[in-house]
């Protein structure tokens, strides 16, 4: 029995995604000044909703990425018997993958688990690294080895 293995959320990509999100706020709060003195109202209105927009994602940002980085909280976990994904609320069995690839997108790797069967997620679920703490290849080596190391025990 290997001890499980557990990633935490990143707390670098919460953080930039947070500043990002503070610098969209700051442009469009000053339009908005500048909408409000040249008497501009749909730049009012239109950035009056970017920046309640802003406002939800920081919202959303700090509740569901922020504050478990900061509580160093689990996003992802490899045991002997299964993968679990807490972001999504995914538990997948070793024995019901059929193989683990890891992609590339414009903005972070995903890691492809690809299953025997059709599931109420697809045949293909997609674990987005972006929010995990750690190399990405190596999160995906580490599923590779467990998910090997499970077809070696058999009974699964």
């Amino acid at each position: 029995m290997d001890p499980p293995k557990r990633y935490r959320y990143s707390l670098n990509n919460g953080i930039v995604t947070i500043i990002m999100l503070l610098v969209l706020g700051v442009l469009s709060a000053s339009n908005i000044y500048g909408a409000y003195y040249t008497n501009d109202r749909f730049n009012l209105w239109l950035f009056g909703g970017v920046l309640v927009f802003v406002a939800l994602m920081l919202v959303v940002v700090i509740t569901r990425r922020l504050i478990p980085a900061l509580k160093k909280e689990t996003i992802l976990e490899f045991t002997d018997t299964e993968l679990i994904d807490y972001l999504r609320n995914i538990t997948i069995n070793w024995h019901d993958i059929q193989c683990v690839e890891l992609t590339r997108t414009r903005s972070a790797r995903i890691m492809v688990v690809r299953l025997k069967w059709e599931s109420d997620h697809g045949k293909d679920i997609a674990i987005s690294l972006r929010w995990v703490a750690g190399k990405d290849l190596e999160i995906y080596n580490t599923a590779l080895t467990y998910l090997n190391t499970s077809g070696d025990r058999g009974g699964f």
